[in-house]
């Protein structure tokens, strides 16, 4: 088999599933990412022992593991990280939040940046590679997300310093504070939104980093915006993902701690999926 019918076979395998855009898209991943064949490339007879990978990642990708698990890379913010189910596949409205930093603070000084609840490192290693000035930092209630982050740390050679916390505890931000801005993308989903998610999210990414409590869908919200009216420094910013359909009431959150500017924004997909306040 040839990479040019390898990638034929993954379409027509995967377009029942997926649908032919989707399948196009995901044929040229494993393609890139496990084969190295780019598009455009010269096409090369597969080996015996890559044959053999061909087919079980076709049948995982059937039964509907992500690509991105599939391969262990993901893309985001033009950096390629490594992923495992230990982490959530980094989303581009995420990247929309790195936008929003990126062009509110200033690149010409030395940032204190503490990003909450890191998974893969995706928002703390995106910001260090563009603001190589920054301290930047990141926490984690998981020691198996932490491994993630760290080897993508050291294998893109971005120097972000990565500890074990819990964002439930007050003292969760290392000592190194006061920060100047505080990022998190926290579990903000209750379990009554499940059937508004995909059946890939809910069996293959990591229910740690997904869900809250039903009767407190606000709980890392609250715990990480009242930790920042001590950690932030003064003109200090945090800057939060929300759910869509509860950004209105993390706006109301930081209104009511007393944050400053507080302003909500929505993704390139219409939708209000972020918040921003500055510390009184």
């Amino acid at each position: 088999m040839s990479t040019a019918e390898l990638s034929k076979h993954l379409v027509d395998e995967l377009q029942p599933v997926l649908g032919t855009g989707e399948a196009s898209s995901v044929a040229r991943l494993v393609l890139e990412d496990l084969f190295g064949a780019r598009r455009g490339s010269r096409p090369r007879q597969l080996t015996q022992d890559e044959q053999i990978l061909a087919w079980t990642t076709i049948n995982r990708l059937k039964a509907g593991e992500p690509v991105q698990y599939v391969t262990g890379i993901a893309d985001f913010y033009g950096l390629q990280l490594n992923v495992s189910p230990a982490v959530l596949i980094p989303r581009p409205e995420t990247e929309e939040l790195v936008e929003w930093i990126l062009e509110e603070q200033s690149a010409d000084t030395g940032l204190a940046v503490l990003d909450v609840g890191t998974g893969s490192g995706c928002i703390a290693l995106a910001l260090k590679s563009r603001r190589p000035g920054w301290s930047v930092s990141g926490v984690d209630v998981s020691e198996e997300a932490l491994t993630v982050a760290r080897s993508n740390g050291e294998r893109l050679g971005v120097g972000v310093d990565f500890h074990l916390a819990d964002a439930r505890q007050p003292d969760f931000a290392p000592a190194s504070s006061p920060y100047d801005v505080l990022v998190s993308n926290p579990p903000y989903i209750p379990p009554s939104e499940r059937d508004r998610m995909g059946t890939s999210t809910l069996a293959h990414e990591p229910d740690l980093a997904l869900f809250v409590a039903e009767a407190d869908p606000l709980l890392f919200y609250r715990s990480i915006a009242e930790a920042g009216l001590k950690s932030l420094g003064e003109g200090g910013a945090l800057y939060f993902e929300t759910n869509e359909f509860n950004n209105e009431r993390v706006v109301e959150l930081l209104q009511d701690l007393g944050y400053l500017g507080v302003e909500a924004r929505r993704d390139l997909q219409g939708k209000w999926r972020m918040v921003r306040g500055k510390r009184p």
